[in-house]
């Protein structure tokens, strides 16, 4: 887990330095920002994006500015598509299969066997299943928060990776349309993290190690926004 979440680490910062500035060094923060106010006032046709992007990870909760706000049941149903598709279940079980593994510990520090395989999917299942019911549902219905991303889709390469770094923390409130901090999901965020130790092996239990997770979750986020940004121009390419 540890070696996954490096690998993690360094491609995003390195996509980030590589793309975040233009060809004098400078971010527009104007443009990193998308025309709330305006997508809301002059609606257009509404637009959908893929369900899976690469053809493998879901990416039901990913939507342009001018839809409207979510219903509690939407919010849920999102969550329930999300958590539950076939083809990301499936992906899952190869990425522990894959990057979970090493040959001291086993699966998760759960042992080399099946059942340490299972054990740690389990374990992700169950964080997925946690940070989304919290992070994406629960809150975001509470507190009138939009659990999904609103892919910028025009602008400079820049000025949209900066988009979707700005993204992890802030969100749309499905009152004024207006951007807010995005609470729910740094919540759900924490709460997962918080949780995952009554489940964890005991050699990833502890305050360092579940602000490591909460660390990672985030840093997935990004890594899942670079990804729901730029797969539909990647797909008119390829």
């Amino acid at each position: 887990m540890v070696r996954k979440s490096l690998i993690m680490l360094a491609l995003g910062l390195s996509s980030l330095a590589a793309l975040a500035q233009d060809q004098t060094g400078k971010v527009d923060w104007a443009t990193a920002l998308p025309p709330y106010a305006q997508q809301v006032a002059q609606p257009q046709k509404p637009r959908t994006a893929p369900n899976h992007i690469f053809f493998v990870i879901p990416s039901y909760n990913v939507a342009y500015q001018n839809q409207p706000p979510l219903t509690p049941h939407e919010k849920f149903m999102e969550v329930v598509h999300d958590t539950y598709d076939p083809i990301g279940l499936s992906a899952g079980a190869v990425e522990v299969l894959v990057l979970e593994h090493n040959s001291k510990d086993g699966y998760c520090s759960y042992g080399n066997n099946w059942s340490g395989f299972g054990k740690c999917y389990a374990s992700a299942l169950a964080d997925g299943n946690i940070s989304g019911f919290v992070g994406d549902y629960l809150l975001p219905a509470w507190w009138h928060q939009d659990p999904r991303y609103f892919r910028l889709g025009e602008g400079s390469v820049p000025s949209r990776v900066l988009y979707t770094l700005t993204r992890v923390f802030v969100t749309r409130s499905d009152r004024t349309g207006q951007p807010v901090f995005d609470s729910s999901q740094l919540a759900g965020s924490v709460f997962a993290g918080a949780v995952s130790n009554l489940y964890y092996a005991k050699s990833d239990r502890g305050f360092g190690l579940t602000a490591s997770r909460i660390g990672i979750d985030l840093l997935g986020t990004e890594i899942f926004n670079l990804e729901a940004e730029f797969w539909p121009d990647l797909r008119k390419i390829f």
